[in-house]
């Protein structure tokens, strides 16, 4: 089974530009077996998701969060769905604590996209595995990541951390296995069964644009023009604006 496991949608997370029906007609025509929706800080409930599931019989559709926590750091949780557990700046300790109790599955989300250091609280819960590539991590975060993981002995994972339609799918995980359940993803990430996918084409095609896009930022980055304003005429995060003023590589990571 193909899982594009970190995925957001404009319900409700702000960032996010498609709908959940947008998102989830998007992760059939990459041809995905499950899409996990991790929204920022929030859990879908189970009547949200079993009303999206009808419509989508063809996916397995899963729910997850994406936690901001107190120390800086976004941890991916899967397996875990009392709504009333999670909290955006929630101490690094306590989400660690109830990752264990209710046996969870932690992911780090692109570490080093917002600073170049990852917080030791962070570093201190029972990761699973630490995202390796993503749309929201860039060449110049893949050596100190790659560095992370032989320190720390992390599990390097995959996803497309889409906010929309043309990005779900891009990468993910495969599992040898059915997996239809928050419990059984959760164990199948503790475990490490599974292996990683790209979509090659599309990643190739986004670097292609990116060129384009790169040059047009940095002529508008040297005509004085905010990062706000060039944020919106060239489609670019705040982070991504401040890696090309920092001379940093921004283009999307291959895996093999």
């Amino acid at each position: 089974m193909r899982f594009d496991l970190h995925t957001h949608t404009n319900r409700y997370s702000g960032c996010a530009r498609a709908t959940p029906e947008e998102m989830m007609e998007g992760a059939v025509k990459q041809g995905l077996d499950g899409v996990v929706i991790t929204e920022h800080d929030i859990i879908w409930s189970e009547e949200e998701i079993k009303e999206l599931q009808s419509s989508y019989p063809q996916l397995t559709i899963l729910r997850g969060i994406e936690v901001h926590t107190a120390s800086g750091e976004d941890i991916i949780v899967l397996g875990i769905t009392d709504t009333s557990l999670f909290h955006r700046y929630m101490d690094d300790a306590v989400l660690g604590k109830i990752i264990e109790k209710y046996q969870g599955a932690a992911i780090l989300a692109h570490p080093y996209r917002y600073r170049d250091e990852v917080s030791p609280e962070a570093l201190k819960l029972p990761l699973h595995a630490v995202e390796v590539a993503s749309s929201n991590i860039r060449q110049y975060m893949e050596e100190p990541i790659e560095n992370l993981i032989r320190k720390y002995g992390l599990r390097p994972i995959v996803s497309s951390d889409a906010h929309w339609p043309e990005n779900i799918g891009m990468y993910g995980v495969e599992f040898p296995y059915p997996v239809t359940s928050e419990a059984q993803l959760a164990a199948a990430i503790r475990k490490g069964a599974f292996r990683l996918f790209m979509n090659e084409e599309r990643v190739k095609q986004v670097n292609a644009e990116l060129r384009e896009q790169i040059s047009l930022a940095q002529r508008l980055l040297n005509q004085g023009y905010s990062t706000y304003e060039i944020r919106d005429l060239c489609g670019f995060s705040l982070s991504m604006l401040t890696a090309l003023q920092a001379g940093r590589k921004v283009n999307l990571i291959s895996i093999s």
